[in-house]
């Protein structure tokens, strides 16, 4: 079995991406690609979107153990940068300095990633965030 993944993108417009993500683990642990910058709609100009930067989240994360966190990381070919940890019921609003810009490691996508780490049945959350596209 899996865990339970309901991965949505709510809004892709042409300045900012808004996506919701939920899950319910059964044990495994699980890793959900939350922004395929490939996918997004590219930009008035034609442009496609190269990055995005974290302007806003909110979330709702219920784990039997603190270690067990979200973690959310910019996708690498190489190893995958955590830039931000969730646990419990809280925002962070990073848009009063233009949002968590991604590091660009040399081998970055652009892509994010939400992970589960290995956890206890029935641990569980939620996550709402905006973002900012960046394009070429």
């Amino acid at each position: 079995m899996a865990d339970t993944v309901l991965n949505t993108t709510v809004f892709d417009g042409s300045k900012k991406l808004i996506t919701h993500y939920n899950v319910v683990s059964d044990n495994s642990g699980s890793t959900t690609k939350i922004v395929d910058v490939s996918a997004l709609e590219k930009s008035p100009a034609g442009k496609s979107c190269l990055t995005v930067r974290l302007n806003k989240v909110s979330f709702n994360v219920s784990v039997t153990a603190p270690v067990d966190a979200l973690r959310m990381d910019w996708d690498n070919s190489g190893t995958n940068i955590v830039f931000q940890t969730l646990n419990g019921e809280m925002e962070y609003d990073y848009s009063s300095f233009g949002g968590l810009k991604n590091n660009k490691a040399s081998s970055y996508t652009g892509d994010v990633n939400l992970t589960l780490p290995a956890c206890t049945s029935g641990d569980s959350g939620t996550v709402v965030c905006e973002w900012i596209k960046v394009y070429e």
